[in-house]
């Protein structure tokens, strides 16, 4: 990689915060129109205020991404085309995405955009990259709780393009990868509309309130150079919910730095006390860390204390305010004018290798008193409401003419004008009427040929040992999924008159490259059916090895569309449906395939890399499953637990009371979903026993008195 295409990515909430990050040296900006974005309670702009920002932004050679990268429901899915196709004819430069259905469509009618898969895509390795790549996906940000060594990795192999946050607020959960707003109150992150639930207090086991989940705000700039010679290609600035000032003066602080050292990698980095004095007075919450790229996890990357802000020092706003977001941006041009009696007025206007020349009215000659060339130049150098500047006017007049005030501004109007168009051509794009006039959906045609019967199984997943067992003692259970690092742990014979699936972990990074080959041991064992995987590592993974079993995806790798589906049917025998869609929202998808639907189940709120346990307490390094869960309480004395798994080091924290659609049973069975599935996470075997029994209809009470419906009557946004 050249040191020199390294590119600053400055984020814009609204116009002004684009504008500052313009003025402030960004390469580039990234900001979301009024649809697909996931900042839901930002600014936004407008379609029409997203062309004016390419245009401006072409003008100064700068590039515009713009965020769809939220999920996306059926039946919205009609509009996106529409949305896209403006955008996409005046030049947009890229398109930052998280659902698999709106990649395809994308790739499929606008072959020259160029594709970014989203943080919330939870790429986490060499794999996953590896896949996008084939879907046509140019750039990949992936998790922020990746390692140097690991972003390397996924260069190096992949050859695309990495994009990585070196500024800002974190989650505490993998991006993408967090229902716990969406459960809790139906403000979906996968939807650009959490809530922030990681930032209020919890206790720990008969412990005080604290802040295990919130995690102090990235600052990179003592590790630049480390992050450059880890191959990143463009730097992210985290904020679209901030305000103009904190835009321009991170970036201006960013760009001051990356173009020192740049110049001069030989020369000893350091950073000027003043600018790192300057950078901690713009709305950083409470504290700083250098995220994941040098650590695991550690406690010193929480808050614990309330993550308030600390504030924006008066002076360094109106110090930001006058350098860069008083004065407009311009280019600076030259011009050369003949006015001459008899003669067309002409006006060439030039900006760097990109000239043009206008013709206006004939000059006419003075009756009275003739224009001199300072008339001239006064009126041709008003570009007050342009992009531009004149920086040198030669006029050529011969001392006799004279044109009225208004013919002399048209005439700059025309030049400014010919002169904004012809550097922005190169960038404008043609479409065909048919991608104008397209809207993608079939939904009424899927409708009506959704007729397939079938008899539903009913399955259970299991992640423990005893789970297993209770599992297996029932003779009307045919098919078991089993957490695949349950068998690396422990020789449990599988029993022989049942299906078995292998079920690999929900986080794969380079740490379970280790347990790879031991995987692979499992698959060709004849009593295990297949495989489930839990993201698109564990795809390219299984299909790099040449998997020849059936293979599926849980509800973690989401499905909001037909697109997505018919996406993710080229890969697998069957997907599990997600569980943020409510029961009509699924009526308007028609999978194919083993579709499984999830009953019952203790929902995963998010999964993390840091370490509640050791945050709060310590770390136990190998905990089994007889050790492994922790708690927290919320304010309201909602027990939360927490699962650690040590293997592949990361945490899962669970809802307070489970899933269990068994008073929608009637509705859900007449949908003929192949797969009816009961997952078990924290529960003993007596809980177990019972939830299984009740859904045999073995007997009429259920076990749990609090449950929830989830999402299968609400939805989320």
């Amino acid at each position: 990689m050249s040191l020199r295409n390294i590119e600053l990515l400055a984020p814009a909430g609204d116009f002004a915060c684009f504008q500052a990050a313009l003025s402030a040296g960004a390469d580039a900006v990234y900001l979301g129109g009024e649809q697909f974005g996931a900042r839901a309670y930002a600014g936004n702009f407008s379609s029409e205020e997203i062309r004016t920002a390419l245009h401006t932004a072409h003008l100064f050679g700068r590039k515009i991404y713009l965020t769809v990268n939220t999920l996306v429901k059926e039946n919205e899915f009609e509009q996106l085309i529409p949305f896209i196709t403006p955008l996409y004819q005046d030049g947009l430069d890229g398109v930052i995405v998280q659902d698999l259905g709106v990649l395809a469509c994308l790739r499929q009618e606008f072959p020259d955009l160029a594709l970014h898969a989203s943080t919330q895509m939870t790429i986490t390795g060499y794999y996953g990259a590896e896949f996008l790549k084939k879907l046509g996906v140019c750039r990949v940000v992936p998790a922020r709780e990746l390692s140097l060594d690991e972003i390397k990795t996924i260069k190096e192999k992949s050859q695309l393009e990495i994009e990585c946050f070196i500024h800002g607020a974190m989650c505490y959960a993998y991006s993408g990868q967090c229902l716990f707003s969406s459960i809790l109150g139906g403000r979906s992150g996968n939807r650009g509309r959490c809530a922030g639930p990681c930032r209020l207090p919890y206790a720990k086991e008969r412990g005080r309130e604290q802040y295990p989940l919130s995690l102090k705000d990235m600052y990179t700039l003592p590790i630049l150079p480390k992050l450059i010679a880890a191959g990143i290609d463009s730097f992210k600035i985290e904020g679209r919910m901030k305000s103009p000032e904190y835009v321009a003066g991170v970036t201006a602080v960013y760009r001051k730095y990356l173009d020192a050292y740049l110049a001069h990698p030989e020369r000893e980095y350091w950073i000027h006390p003043k600018d790192e004095q300057f950078i901690k007075h713009l709305y950083i919450r409470s504290d700083t860390c250098s995220g994941y790229y040098q650590q695991h996890h550690h406690k010193d990357m929480v808050t614990l204390t309330e993550p308030g802000y600390s504030g924006n020092a008066q002076e360094v706003l109106k110090e930001i305010q006058e350098k860069y977001i008083a004065n407009k941006l311009r280019m600076p041009i030259t011009g050369y004018a003949v006015i001459r009696a008899g003669s067309p007025a002409l006006l060439t206007f030039s900006a760097e290798a990109v000239s043009v020349t206008v013709t206006g009215e004939t000059v006419c000659p003075a009756q009275n008193k003739p224009l001199s060339q300072e008339d001239i130049r006064q009126k041709l150098g008003k570009l007050g409401d342009t992009c531009f500047t004149l920086t040198d006017l030669t006029v050529d007049t011969d001392g006799a003419s004279f044109m009225a005030v208004k013919t002399l501004n048209e005439l700059r109007r025309m030049a400014a004008l010919a002169l904004e168009q012809k550097i922005l051509a190169p960038n404008m794009r043609t479409v065909s009427e048919q991608v104008i006039s397209k809207r993608v959906s079939n939904t009424a045609i899927r409708h009506e040929t959704q007729e397939s019967i079938c008899h539903s199984k009913l399955c259970v997943l299991v992640t423990t040992e005893e789970q297993l067992l209770a599992a297996s003692a029932f003779a009307k259970i045919h098919r078991i999924y089993v957490e695949a690092d349950l068998l690396i742990e422990k020789q449990i014979a599988l029993l022989p008159d049942k299906e078995f699936i292998l079920v690999l972990p929900h986080i794969f990074r380079k740490r379970s490259y280790q347990y790879l080959s031991l995987y692979e041991k499992l698959l060709s064992d004849s009593r295990l059916l297949g495989v489930m995987i839990r993201n698109i590592e564990e795809l390219e993974w299984i299909q790099e090895i040449g998997y020849t079993g059936e293979i599926y995806s849980d509800y973690t790798i989401y499905a909001w569309n037909q697109a997505a589906l018919d996406s993710l049917e080229n890969h697998l025998e069957g997907i599990t449906l997600p569980l943020e869609l409510n029961k009509r929202e699924l009526d308007f998808l028609s999978p194919a395939g083993s579709t499984c639907f999830v009953l019952y189940g203790y929902i995963p709120l998010m999964y993390s890399a840091n370490c509640i346990r050791n945050t709060l307490d310590r770390c136990i390094k190998d905990a089994k499953s007889a050790n492994n869960r922790y708690h927290l309480t919320d304010r309201y004395h909602n027990d939360i637990t927490v699962v650690q798994n040590c293997i592949h080091c990361y945490n899962i924290l669970y809802n307070t009371v489970p899933l269990s659609l068994h008073g929608q049973l009637e509705r859900i069975q007449k949908k003929n979903y192949p797969i009816l599935r009961l997952d078990f996470s924290v529960e003993n075997s007596v809980q177990t026993r019972a939830v299984i029994e009740y859904y045999l209809n073995s007997c009429k009470e259920f076990p749990f008195q609090e449950f929830t419906n989830g999402h299968y009557k609400r939805g989320v946004e």
